[in-house]
Order: C-alpha cells, then sequence, then structure tokens
C-alpha cells in the first residue's frame, strides 16, 4: 500500500489534533510575515495554518489526498492562504533554495532513508533558513510503540528507521555532510483523551498504521495480546485523573543552513 492511500485510512486528524501543538509551536517560534515555508508531509495542516496565520507565504505538502482535502477546509476555515501539493516528500517538486522555512513535524521521520530525506530537506531551503523537525524520542510512549507492534507482525523488518532522528547523536548523523549548523532539545507535549478506553480506541481504530497493524496481526490470532500490551503501555506512560493524559516526549531538531 502506498503512503497516500495508507494515511488516508481512518480518521488520523482526530488523534493527530491532540499533539497539534508540538507543531504549531514551531510556527510560533519561526514563521513571520512573509517568510516562505514548506510544511512537509503536512498533515491536517495545524503547522502550515499556523505558519499562514502569522503571515508566512506557506505551502503544505502530503501524499495523502483526505487529509490534504482537510487541511484546505481548514485553512479556509481561518481564512488564511496555503499552497496544497500532493506529493512524495522524498522527492520534494521544488526548485534548490526555495523556502526560508522547511518543517515537518513527526512526518519525514517515515522516510525509509533518513540521510536522503535530510538531503532533500536542506536542498530546497535556502541559505540563512532553518530546517525543524519533530519526532518522537524512542523512550516516550509513542516512539515505544513501533518496536512493540514490530514484534507482532509476520516477517517484520526493513520499515522507516524512525529512532535515528529521534535521538540527538543519530539526528547529527542522518545531517553529517550538510550544510547546516544544528540544535536539537527533548520537547513535551501533553497528549489528553477523556479516558484510556478513548484513547485505545482513536489510536487502533482511527490512526492508519494501527489500522494496517491491525489488519496483519488479526489472522495470527494475537491481536488481544498486542491491543492488551498497547493498553498497558499507554497506561503506564500516562495519568488518569479526570482526563487520562499521556505526556509525550519529542525531539525538536532545528538545522540552519550555511
Amino acid at each position: 500500500m502506498d503512503a497516500g492511500t495508507l494515511w488516508s485510512l481512518g480518521d488520523y486528524a482526530a488523534a493527530g489534533d491532540r499533539w497539534a501543538e508540538a507543531s504549531t509551536r514551531i510556527a510560533e517560534a519561526y514563521a513571520t510575515p512573509d517568510l516562505a515555508v514548506l510544511d512537509v508531509a503536512c498533515g491536517p495542516g495545524s503547522l502550515a495554518v499556523a505558519a499562514a496565520a502569522a503571515g508566512a507565504e506557506v505551502t503544505g505538502l502530503d501524499a495523502a489526498p483526505a487529509l490534504l482535502e482537510l487541511a484546505r477546509a481548514r485553512a479556509d476555515a481561518a481564512g488564511v492562504g496555503v499552497e496544497w501539493i500532493e506529493a512524495d516528500m522524498t522527492a520534494l517538486p521544488f526548485p534548490d533554495d526555495a523556502f526560508d522555512l522547511v518543517a515537518s513535524a513527526f512526518g519525514c521521520m517515515f522516510a525509509p532513508e533518513p540521510e536522503a530525506m535530510a538531503a532533500e530537506l536542506a536542498r530546497v531551503c535556502r541559505p540563512g533558513g532553518r530546517i525543524a523537525v519533530l519526532a518522537w524520542t524512542s523512550e516516550s510512549a509513542f516512539g515505544a510503540m513501533g518496536p512493540l507492534a514490530a514484534s507482532y507482525l509476520p516477517g517484520a523488518g526493513g520499515g522507516a528507521p524512525v529512532h535515528r532522528w529521534a535521538r540527538a547523536e543519530s539526528i547529527r548523523e542522518v545531517f553529517a555532510g550538510l550544510p547546516v549548523e544544528l540544535d536539537a532539545a527533548v520537547r513535551t507535549v501533553d497528549v489528553v483523551w477523556s479516558d484510556l478506553d478513548q484513547a485505545m480506541a482513536e489510536i487502533t481504530e482511527g490512526n492508519p498504521a494501527w489500522i494496517g497493524i491491525r489488519a496483519t496481526v488479526e489472522p495470527t490470532g494475537r491481536w488481544p495480546e498486542l491491543e492488551s500490551r498497547l493498553r498497558r503501555l499507554l497506561a503506564d506512560h500516562g495519568r488518569a485523573e479526570d482526563r487520562f493524559t499521556l505526556p509525550v516526549d519529542y525531539l525538536e531538531t532545528v538545522a540552519t543552513k550555511a
């Protein structure tokens, strides 16, 4: 299944909206009037719309038509203009040095070849511009989901090396040889649901990746076990008070191009 079809499954935006604050922080920190901004793997458009609201000239790119349609509707509702492009993030359809800010919030971490993805981000960034990338840390609940699922997938292996974007040491390897100066910091976003049951339902029934995982694991008869372990993972990392709150760490990498 190609990336565009996969990420159009379910209702990714319902869950993604819960951690959108991490994306909008990038726009708040770096988007300014007339700045040329590219949001790579923009999803439902949180970062792109926030950057446009700050006065930037924004392009949002994603491979999933359904997410682009939602992003376009949200931009219209916010009264901002964004150019939306359906394309593969690993082969950006732009000339060199086209943008002042190239950002990807939990998107380019799914690239199959991190070094090639980093080179593509740097290629379309102007000298003096910034590249901002967010990725869930391996120790966080979201970062631990991939290895957990992989242990139940028949013939698992060869997936996107998400962990390469998730540590300060490895992100320097990803950008090695490129004309950039890196600054990486771990930050936290609180993801909140009404309760743990809602969190589980939203992730397993609405998240495109988990829809695919469930479809693969159920025929093996091991889905109830995986579902139970996923629930335990969330419970161990979160806290249940009036609502269920899951603090999730992510690595924010900002590369300034020479």
